[in-house]
């Protein structure tokens, strides 16, 4: 077998899986799965949300150790769902071991949805979040408005290393200050506080939450901890744009805007 094949295999689908927003934990059983089918000794994995690490070793053969960096993260649970079909495949010797490591740079590479239609889903999930929370169908334009100034925001940002928190708090500044003027100039029954919050319901880290609380739940209190951390200052900054958006406006007014 081809050992150098077979931890860059483990190592793509872990990245792959992380990356894409999988608990660290399945990442973890995935990739020891994958390594698993060598048939030797020494098999580990270690997963945190910013990196991965592994070792496969033998009396036999020298330890092949691999790390990588994660320094980016998304939500797609496509892909998680495609990598782990990969890696049963793989293991229940469906395919083999070219196969799957091809397989995978292919689900690497692809992108199922281009910029227009992401961005339509978050001018779609602002309005649609803002009739959720009991907004009206005035509020509901609004928020689409304001959910393509999110969507013009990540565009201008795309290619830039502004930090995802950053980016939050910009669009959150934004939102606030174009609610808060837009009911400030105009008596038309708008309900500022709805329209806000279904506004920034797209940057919330709900799959963060989430994984962080799975994680936990799994005994991975260093990964499960660090999520939640993660996602504390993400709706931390999105709460402090908000504040500064209604305090920008209000100074430009010189008055109140509560």
């Amino acid at each position: 077998m081809n050992y150098k094949l077979l931890v860059d295999t483990a190592m793509l689908a872990g990245e792959i899986m992380l990356v894409s927003g999988a608990e660290t934990y399945r990442v973890e059983d995935t990739m020891s799965r994958i390594l698993k089918t060598s048939g030797l000794e020494k098999t580990e994995t270690f997963v945190t949300p910013t990196g991965i690490f592994l070792t496969l070793g033998d009396t036999s053969i020298d330890n092949i150790t691999l790390i990588k960096r994660i320094e980016t993260r998304i939500t797609d649970l496509s892909k998680i769902y495609e990598v782990n079909n990969v890696s049963r495949a793989l293991c229940n010797d469906s395919i083999s071991l070219t196969e799957a490591y091809e397989m995978l740079k292919s689900i690497n590479q692809a992108k199922k949805y281009n910029i227009t239609i992401y961005n339509i889903c978050i001018i779609l999930g602002s309005a649609a979040f803002t009739i959720l929370l009991g907004g009206k169908w005035i509020d509901c334009f609004i928020a689409s408005i304001n959910g393509a100034f999110i969507a013009l925001i990540f565009m201008l940002t795309k290619t830039t290393k502004i930090k995802s928190f950053i980016k939050n708090m910009m669009c959150s500044i934004v939102i606030a200050f174009t609610s808060v003027a837009i009911t400030h100039f105009f008596d038309i029954g708008i309900q500022r506080d709805i329209l806000i919050s279904g506004s920034a319901m797209p940057l919330l880290p709900g799959v963060a939450i989430t994984n962080a609380i799975r994680d936990i739940l799994q005994g991975d209190y260093l990964s499960g901890g660090a999520r939640a951390i993660e996602a504390f200052v993400s709706a931390a900054t999105i709460a402090a744009g908000i504040g500064v958006g209604l305090a920008f406006f209000s100074l430009i007014i010189g008055g109140g805007v509560l």
